[in-house]
């Protein structure tokens, strides 16, 4: 009966009851445990002591175990080794797993915990329906992978038989059951028309290496690898012990990689190639079966010639690689076909003209392979040493006679068949596909380090050859690189070895200059020849400061100032470079055409950059000086106003200004910064910087945001020089009266006493009182006291951007504070922009903020409490919200309950509606209530309804003073009928309560498509002629429908619009009319038809914009709203909502925030005061 009612599993833990069923020892209860659905992702923050894998593992023996449990027990102990909800990248640490700092726990694992994995993954194993298990899986890897390291060498040796029972598991889930597979009904496809050389030689130089990770690397370490061979050798017999159709391939051939250097090995040869053979005759997965065979092939050779030859026929005839334009998609096939003929080099000579052929006939860059095949050392010794070798020879020079590119490929193999005295002659011969412009040609690693070798052999005695071929083949290779970086098909560690002399690096730089705009790579370069002495901090000095000249002429500035400026951050905590930090901050100022479009966007990273480079100079006062002076170096008002506007050049030296104060606030207010400027040395610096300002500017002319910059650098000053002090009160004389209190108030909040003068009427004929009260609480009486501290944590605790670390710190202060924030979740409706976790479970103990009751709750965390005090939690509460389904049967009054919210969704059933009405049974006290249906309506619940809005009047007659009630519309004539009969009922209760009482009925109008078609509007006259809020979304079926004359008593309007169209404007901006509040969702383009904003009488704004929006755009929609006396109110948000039906609903659908900055001075708020982040108001 307990499980039934609560259908979901996670209800059951966060109650505490899941633990006492599983104790129960009762089958029944346990096996019903076992079939609910599996916890997964509740259980973080818990570490292996916590958690109930112990318990589980108990209650398994009470009740077969099921795939269910499985999964939840993975659940449990996913959460021990990640108890912070973390995790890591599988292949990354595949990869190098081995001496690994992250991967270390601070904490150890015991013993008994990991006895108890092994204990859930064998059980788990035993119940798998199917050969793989995406659980087991992970556990192999945690426990080969990620355990060993977290415990102690005695806890390892202890745990030597339970791990040596997973070896077999181990094959089975290695990383190469991984590997994707290839269906031979694919290996005859054929290249693809949009496939290239490039794209062939990208996935051969990105190809998965043969060499898999070896899961027993911790096992042989610890356990030897006799007992691992043997274990080993009892999975083979065990293997082939198994009818051929149960035989799982992957696992014999992981084992074969693993045990390939065993001796049991090399005396079972031919056994185990026969075992190759059938698997890969039938088996998907042959290109990983054909890489390990491969490293058999390498190692211990052919056996047997059937071998051979049944490869051979494999690969030429299912895989069709010799066949021209088949099968080029998988490059280990290939490899293993090379490996193959290297070892049968009779057969190879035999038939080399053949094979030469086949791969010229493939496309250009498959030379590789036949690069590949001759530089085998059984192949190039039978070339040589073959009565035929001149002709074997000449077949070879064929291929590379068919262009430069083709010789370029085969470079390594000539480098080895010929003699050192030859390689002059060859040089032109291929030096021109260095540069090749043809855009198959491949330029990896290997293309590059057999040219490199080239030319480190012959530059000694062909000094002129070789410095041609150098200059080309870096400076190809920092093309490449460039242009290819993201694929990795070079990187720098491949020329290191060749450059040894000082014009090689400085040609080297010279290229990396021009062509390379990764600073990543720049700091690389700089940093590995630092570290081998071979050039000095003089050369990387004037390299970087020519790079500094050279950027600066670009047109291209943006990129290349962080280019630069990264380079500059890499490199100063290696050699000093203060004179190219200062000289780059004197150059950033004067890019000022190139900042006008692009400053908004790219200032927050420059400034950055710009700190930590002054943070690491040596002599910071200097520097910020610099700094200083870079800002006014630049003569703003001098510019041809024909070319920049002024408007835009005012813009572009606040977006400087904003800069320079970022990096300002980064080096004085910085918690973690430890930088000291002398203060004298401050006091001058911004003694110079506000001089700069004022004789530059008027501060008229700059906005707010950038005017309170300025006057906050005012503050370290001691004194004014006069003529400064003079401009500075003329420029102030020039504001108005709102900007000179704004100007005033800033400076008395900031404690700015140098510029106190200000407010001297006899000199600016201008005064502001701030009316500061001070009230001191030492002489009131400790009940007042108490008072006054309640109603100080209220007000912090209500505010909508305090977080629950905040209300943590607050309630830690004393007793009494710790009362008054209890006293204020039982009396106040807090709302936390920052939720808790669901994963927690609620508690009313002593030491609980819910210790005296909690005010307001929403239905769905009911089950959060312990199932013991929900009951008490419910019948208390003052305002409740219901926004999923209701199951709970109310029996007594709610004698509390005066705020009701309920919004029926789609997967509502009529029993929560029922739900509903039985609880309005027992309510006496409602003071407002919200009834939302977003969903479409039907007879029945329209009917439900009505009751429920009956028992609601009759049961709350004197107390309800509240009600919204919103529905979508319908069209269907009976239901039309119904809904009229509700809003009956409501005017009724207004026509007998008519001070008393108010409310609010929304219509949503919307389409899903714009294929919907809908009756006309005029059908719905009697639903939309009662209608107060109307809310549009999708409405462009209903364009020419919109008439003013069908809602008359229309008070508010809720737009989510793409574009607006001129029928909605004018049916907004229609004086029939008369909206209170208008909400508009959409971006800065919707907004521009801002003439809405200009309706008379309108109250209320609200814009919520879909994506992020330059500041300037908000501060024009400041500048409109400022023009409408009648505007009181403006909310800015950032929303994302999926479906938007009833904006009001925003706790469960909106995600809101502060679309720009937390800092509201940014902005150009004119006659409006800010509330909050989002709210601004007008008194």
């Amino acid at each position: 009966m307990l499980l039934n009612y609560y259908n979901d599993t996670i209800t059951l833990y966060r109650k505490s009851i899941y633990r006492k069923l599983l104790e129960s020892k009762d089958p029944t209860i346990i096996m019903a445990l076992f079939r609910q659905r599996p916890l997964k992702g509740v259980f973080y923050q818990q570490n292996e002591y916590s958690l109930l894998l112990s318990l589980f593992l108990d209650a398994s023996e009470y009740a077969n175990v099921t795939h269910n449990w499985y999964v939840t027990a993975f659940s449990f102990i996913n959460q021990i080794y990640f108890p912070d909800g973390s995790s890591v990248n599988r292949q990354e640490v595949e990869k190098n797993f081995i001496n690994r700092g992250d991967l270390i726990r601070k904490e150890k694992f015991s013993l008994k915990t990991i006895r108890e994995v092994i204990q859930v993954f064998l059980k788990g194993e035993k119940h798998i329906i199917l050969n793989h298990s995406k659980n087991s899986d992970m556990l192999v890897f945690y426990l080969c992978i990620l355990t060993f390291q977290n415990l102690t060498k005695e806890d390892i040796l202890e745990l030597k038989d339970e791990y040596i029972q997973l070896i077999p598991f181990i094959y089975q889930y290695s990383a190469s059951s991984r590997l994707p597979s290839y269906a031979m009904d694919k290996l005859n496809d054929s290249i693809p028309i949009n496939e290239t050389n490039l794209s062939i030689a990208r996935r051969f130089n990105s190809r998965p290496r043969s060499q898999q990770p070896n899961y027993l690397h911790y096992l042989i370490q610890y356990y030897g690898i006799e007992i691992i061979e043997k274990e080993s050798l009892n999975f083979y017999l065990s293997w082939k012990s198994k009818p051929k159709e149960q035989r799982n391939d992957i696992t014999l051939f992981t084992f074969a990689e693993y045990m390939i250097e065993s001796s049991f090995i090399r005396y079972h040869l031919q056994e185990l190639y026969d075992y190759f053979w059938d698997a890969i005759n039938i088996r998907n997965n042959y290109v990983y079966f054909l890489s390990v065979w491969g490293l058999y092939i390498e190692r211990y050779g052919i056996v047997q010639p059937k071998h051979f030859n049944n490869l051979i026929e494999f690969l030429s005839n299912k895989c069709k690689i010799m066949t021209k334009n088949q099968n080029s998609q998988n490059p280990t096939i290939y490899e293993f076909h090379t490996t193959l003929l290297a070892s049968n080099p009779e057969y190879t000579i035999s038939n080399f003209r053949d094979i030469v052929k086949n791969y010229t006939n493939k496309p250009f860059n498959f030379i590789i392979y036949l690069n590949q095949l001759l530089l085998k050392p059984s192949i190039i010794h039978s070339i040589k040493t073959n009565k035929n070798s001149t002709k074997l020879y000449d077949d070879i020079k064929r291929v590379r006679s068919k262009s430069p590119e083709h010789f370029c490929y085969l470079l390594e193999f000539f480098m080895a068949y010929e003699k050192v005295s030859k390689y002059t002659n060859m040089i032109p011969q291929f030096i021109g596909a260095i540069n090749s412009n043809k855009k198959w040609l491949v330029r990896d690693e290997n293309f590059f380090n057999s040219i490199l070798r080239f030319y480190n052999i012959i530059k000694q005695k062909n000094p002129k050859e070789a410095k041609q071929l150098f200059e080309i083949t870096i400076r190809s290779f920092i093309r490449t690189l460039e242009s290819d970086n993201k694929s990795s098909m070079v990187k720098f560690d491949i020329i290191y070895p060749y450059l040894s002399d000082i014009k090689e690096i400085k040609y080297l730089f010279k290229q990396t200059k021009e062509l390379l705009y990764d600073s990543n790579q720049f700091i690389e370069i700089f940093k590995h020849f630092i570290n081998l002495d071979q050039i000095g901090e003089k050369f990387i000095q004037e390299n970087l400061d020519s790079m500094i000249d050279m950027e600066f002429k670009s047109t291209n500035k943006n990129q290349n100032l962080y280019r630069i400026l990264g380079i500059l951050d890499g490199l100063s905590r290696f050699i000093n470079l203060e004179t190219q930090v200062t000289k780059l901050m004197n150059r950033y100022f004067q890019m000022v055409p190139n900042l006008i479009a692009h400053s908004i966007y790219i200032n927050s990273k420059a400034c950055q950059m710009t700190f930590k480079l002054l943070t690491n100079l040596l002599d910071i006062s200097n520097g910020y000086e610099r700094f200083v002076e870079s800002l006014l170096f630049v003569d703003y008002t001098t510019d041809d106003t024909n070319t920049i506007p002024f408007t835009k050049i005012k813009l572009i030296f606040e977006d400087n200004l904003k800069v320079f104060d970022s990096v300002h606030q980064l080096i004085f207010n910085n918690k973690n910064n430890h930088i000291d400027i002398p203060q004298q040395d401050i006091i001058r610096i911004h003694n110079q910087l506000v001089s700069g300002i004022i004789n530059q500017w008027n501060l008229v002319e700059l906005s707010i945001h950038s005017i309170n910059m300025t006057l906050m650098h005012f503050k370290p000053l001691i004194s004014l020089d006069s003529s400064l002090q003079d401009n500075l009160l003329k420029q102030f004389k020039s504001f108005d009266v709102i900007s000179k209190k704004s100007i005033l108030r800033y400076i008395k909040e900031n404690d700015i006493r140098i510029l106190e003068y200000l407010n001297d009427f006899t000199l600016t004929g201008f005064i502001f009182n701030h009316n500061k009260i001070e009230q001191i609480l030492n002489n009131q009486t400790p009940h007042i006291q108490n008072l006054i501290i309640q109603k100080f944590v209220g007000y912090i605790i209500r505010d909508k951007s305090t977080k629950p670390s905040d209300i943590l710190s607050l309630s830690l202060v004393s007793k009494l504070f710790f009362r008054s924030v209890c006293l204020t979740f039982q009396h106040c409706k807090i709302q936390l922009n920052q939720g808790l976790p669901d994963k927690y479970q609620i508690s009313r103990r002593k030491w609980s903020f819910m210790s005296l009751g909690c005010y307001h709750l929403n239905y769905k965390d009911l089950e959060r409490f312990h199932y013991q005090d929900v009951e008490y939690i419910f019948y208390q509460l003052s305002s409740l919200t219901i926004h999923k389904p209701m199951i709970y049967l109310v029996n007594r009054e709610m004698s509390n309950l005066t705020h009701l919210d309920i919004e029926i969704h789609m997967n509502f059933t009529d029993m929560t509606l029922s739900c509903i009405l039985q609880m309005m049974n027992h309510c006496f006290k409602l003071e407002s209530v919200k009834f939302s249906f977003i969903y479409e309506l039907n007879s029945n619940r329209i009917s439900q309804i009505d009751a429920i809005f009956q028992k609601l009047f009759l049961n709350n007659s004197s107390t309800l003073d509240k009600l919204y009630f919103g529905y979508p519309a319908i069209y269907n004539t009976e239901l039309i009928e119904s809904i009229e009969s509700i809003i009956d009922h409501i005017k009724n209760h207004q026509t007998t309560h008519p001070t008393t009482f108010k409310y609010q009925i929304a219509l949503t109008l919307k389409t899903e498509s714009n294929r919907d078609t809908f009756p006309n509007l005029d059908r719905l006259v009697s639903l939309t002629s009662s209608c107060t809020h109307f809310i549009l979304e999708n409405f462009y079926n209903f364009l020419g429908q919109l008439k003013p004359n069908l809602f008359l008593k229309l008070q508010s309007i809720f737009i989510q619009v793409v574009q607006l169209n001129s029928d909605v404007v004018d049916f907004i901006m229609s004086p029939e009319i008369e909206l209170e509040s208008l909400t508009i969702f959409g971006d800065y383009q919707t907004l521009q038809k801002i003439d809405l904003f200009k309706k008379p009488n309108l109250k209320k704004v609200k814009c919520i914009f879909a994506a992020q929006q330059p500041i300037q755009y908000i501060d024009y929609i400041f500048s409109v709203v400022n023009q409408n006396q009648s505007i009181k109110s403006l909310k800015i948000f950032k929303g994302d909502r999926q479906s938007i039906n009833i904006p009001q609903s925003t706790q469960s659908n909106y995600v809101y925030k502060s679309p720009y900055t937390t800092d509201v001075h940014q902005l150009n708020l004119g006659e409006f005061h800010s509330i909050d982040i989002n709210h601004f108001i007008k008194y």
